[in-house]
This record gives structure tokens, sequence and C-alpha cells, in this order.
């Protein structure tokens, strides 16, 4: 686990995923880095948008598969709509084309909920710029993570 800086701010981080069970796990487990602060849940991409918009995290994690609007459309309203926020999508889903669907929309990573923790903790703070994103990014094992 990586130490935080003296002299920076936690990462703020929103979960979006409909499976409470999941969403409090992973909330659990970015809980135990310091340099992770969960600021908010959504239960659906409409509410993801809307948290998002209130609380400006740095990171939105983000599945795919949910009610209302999917995680795509979200992606697309919260990228459009807030420069510094940046998404990761984390998604059961393991085709090409959704992976695809997202970068289109604006993520900064796609990767598979079966993925290593570190990869996640990692993604999260090269997608919001603490550490060289795009050669991160580019090189992780568990996804055909996609950076811009």
């Amino acid at each position: 686990m990586t130490p935080l800086p003296l002299d920076s701010q936690p990462l703020t981080v929103l979960i979006a995923d409909d499976h409470d069970l999941f969403a409090s796990s992973l909330a659990e487990l970015l809980a135990a880095y310091p340099d992770l602060n969960v600021v908010g849940r959504a239960a659906d991409g409409a509410e993801a948008v809307l948290l998002a918009s209130h609380l400006h995290p740095d990171v939105v994690v983000m599945d795919v598969d949910m009610p209302r609007f999917d995680g795509i459309v979200a992606t697309h309203e919260i990228t459009e709509k807030l420069d510094h926020t940046r998404v990761v999508v984390l998604s059961a889903l393991t085709d090409a084309e959704t992976a695809m669907r997202a970068r289109s929309a604006g993520a900064a990573a796609y990767l598979f909920k079966g993925c290593p923790i570190d990869s996640l903790i990692a993604t999260l703070r090269a997608a919001a710029g603490r550490l060289d994103g795009l050669e991160l990014l580019e090189r992780l094992p568990a996804a055909p993570a996609i950076a811009h």
C-alpha cells in the first residue's frame, strides 16, 4: 500500500453499481487505502450522474449493466459535464464491443470485476493523474484497459 504524500488530498471516489453487496464490499476495500476516499455510492446510471454532479469526485467506478440508464450512458454524461472527473468502468462484461463503447463514451479505463485488486487501485490512481496513467493503463494484464 503506497502511503499518502503529506501534501496530497485523498483521491475522491464515487462507486456506481446496482449490486449493494458488491458496492459495499468495494467501498470497504477502498477505505483501507489512506489516499482513497469513497464519497458516495449510486445504484443506477441516473443516480451516478446526479451524485457526480453534486460531489465532483476525482474518479467514478462505474458498472455497465444498471437500471434506469446503463453505465455507458452515465459515463458519457459525466465525462461531458465534469472535466475533472474520470470514469473507470468495472464490469462483469468481458466482450470487446462493450469495452469499446465505454471508451467511446469517455471512460479512462475498462476493467473486469475479476481483475487483481492492485490493478484496480493503480488504475484509479492513474486515471486521476496520480501515476503515469497512460503507461500503466496500457499494460494492465487483467483486461484490455482503455486509455485516452
